[in-house]
């Protein structure tokens, strides 16, 4: 599935129903490395799981000259999540994407029901 949000297409996934669940990827990744998580998960009956693309990354255009920053993510994971319908949701994310959802975080903490970060820091690896 895709969605236009600041003019590019953002792909992502959407499966089940119930608690919704964002899955943020790593760097240089795309949604399709939390097939596994999400074919679990999805056995639980509980969980709507949600994985987007990256702008650049997997299925997702980008803006050319127009830098990706951890914010700009944060700010199109609101988007999405407004386009959904979801007013919170856990924000599970691996590397680059703890960095997208701890910068999600600081700008929409209402919006956070739940943080899962792995192999992720609070500040970037360098400039």
């Amino acid at each position: 599935m895709k969605i236009t949000i600041d003019t590019i297409d953002l792909a992502y996934a959407d499966h089940g129903i119930g608690q919704p669940v964002i899955f943020l990827h790593a760097f240089p990744l795309n949604r399709m490395m939390w097939e596994g998580q999400i074919a679990a998960l999805l056995r639980e009956q509980r969980y709507r799981l949600v994985a987007p693309d990256w702008r650049g990354f997997g299925e997702s255009g980008i803006r050319e000259g127009m830098p990706s920053t951890m914010e700009l993510l944060a700010s199109d994971i609101a988007s999405l999540m407004d386009a959904l319908g979801m007013q919170q949701a856990v924000l599970c994310g691996l590397s680059m994407g703890g960095y997208a959802a701890m910068a999600f975080y600081r700008q929409y903490p209402e919006r956070v029901s739940g943080l899962i970060l792995a192999d992720t820091r609070p500040n970037a690896d360098n400039e």
